[in-house]
């Protein structure tokens, strides 16, 4: 009786007794975590983390360029009096030699200096005749000598103005009258021609035409501001020209000292150590280059980078226990695939670099 009732207690005990709550479990993914996500070990195998370095060794580069004439290789041929166009000799591509005529202009002045020569060349002859027949005079004991010095005398100053008039003269040109022929100063290829026949033309106005020497071109390749500093310590680079179907090595010899204000690119120039003998202005090029890396430069691919709110740049960056916490960085160039950072990152820090999308979701969620 006893047992029976020992028993009979320890149940009606075990029924009084409530179950202990269960803890709700969290759904993997949404736990918030001092202002950061937490991501659950079935979530994380769609992650790529990676910790953020300095780039290293060369990035090859390839920029659009074009072949141009350098300065000292450009001649620009104008007007060495005012005047008129009377015709023109010279044909876009034609090749001349120095001393060829380009154009002809009608000038008064022309026509003065030339008429001004030739009184200066009577001017001394008259003044050498006087000259000569005061000496014969002294000689004959009929002259007086200060006559004869004052004959000298017109004779020096006639001949000065001789030597004044035959300058002038020689700007002009050969030719008589008021007609002036143009002459090409050097060998070359005729570039441009703007002179026209008829058209009224000023002394040392614009170049009515230019004419480029073939073997003074080189490359000019338009590189990102950026970008100009780090090609000038390359040295070197290969110069692939389609048009010709050629590949040439060339050398970076200079940077313009200034960016274009519209595009934000500089010129670069190189020579090529050896031109073709086709070659000519303003072929399209491409300009490949291996660019050392800066040792401050961190870069990322370009899926780690997340746009918020249509201009702002986000990654998200692993934190001590475990967190993602979204950071907003200033993006740069982009080159392969790849993006440069700015600001917002450092080196160690762990980068989201595939999956990113997803972390960022799971942020949204908890707002």
């Amino acid at each position: 009786m006893r047992i029976y009732l020992l028993v009979l207690v320890l149940l009606m005990t075990a029924c009084g007794e409530k179950p202990a709550p269960q803890k709700r479990a969290e759904p993997e993914g949404k736990a918030a975590v001092g202002g950061g996500v937490a991501i659950g070990d079935a979530s994380r195998q769609f992650l790529t983390v990676e910790t953020l370095a300095p780039s290293s060794g060369a990035t090859e580069r390839s920029y659009f360029g074009r072949t141009a004439f350098r300065p000292r290789a450009l001649s620009a041929v104008t007007a060495p009096f005012s005047g008129r166009v009377a015709s023109v000799a010279a044909e876009p591509g034609q090749r001349v030699k120095a001393g060829a005529t380009l154009f002809t202009v009608e000038s008064a002045d022309a026509g003065g200096i030339r008429a001004a020569l030739d009184q200066a060349r009577i001017k001394v002859r008259v003044a050498e005749e006087g000259f000569a027949r005061q000496n014969e005079m002294v000689k004959r004991g009929v002259g007086l000598e200060v006559e004869r010095f004052d004959a000298e005398m017109k004779v020096r100053e006639s001949r000065a103005e001789l030597d004044r008039a035959e300058r002038g003269a020689a700007l002009v040109g050969a030719g008589q009258g008021t007609a002036i022929h143009v002459r090409a100063p050097v060998d070359g290829v005729v570039v441009s021609v703007k002179a026209a026949p008829g058209a009224t033309v000023q002394a040392g106005g614009d170049a009515l035409v230019e004419i480029g020497n073939p073997n003074g071109l080189w490359i000019v390749a338009d590189v990102p501001e950026g970008e100009a500093s780090r090609m000038a310590k390359a040295k070197s680079a290969d110069v692939l020209i389609d048009a010709l179907n050629l590949k040439v090595r060339a050398r970076i010899v200079g940077v313009a000292p200034r960016s274009d204000a519209e595009t934000r690119r500089t010129p670069v120039y190189l020579e090529l150590d050896k031109a073709p003998e086709d070659l000519r202005a303003g072929l399209l090029v491409r300009v490949n280059v291996a660019l050392e890396s800066s040792d401050a430069e961190l870069w990322l691919p370009m899926t780690a980078v997340l746009v918020k709110e249509g201009s702002k740049r986000v990654v998200y960056v692993e934190e001590r226990g475990g967190r993602f916490v979204a950071r907003p960085i200033e993006a740069g160039e982009e080159r392969g695939g790849r993006v440069r950072v700015l600001s917002g990152l450092q080196t160690g820090d762990r980068v989201i670099t595939k999956g990113a999308l997803l972390v960022d979701r799971e942020a949204e969620q908890l707002l």
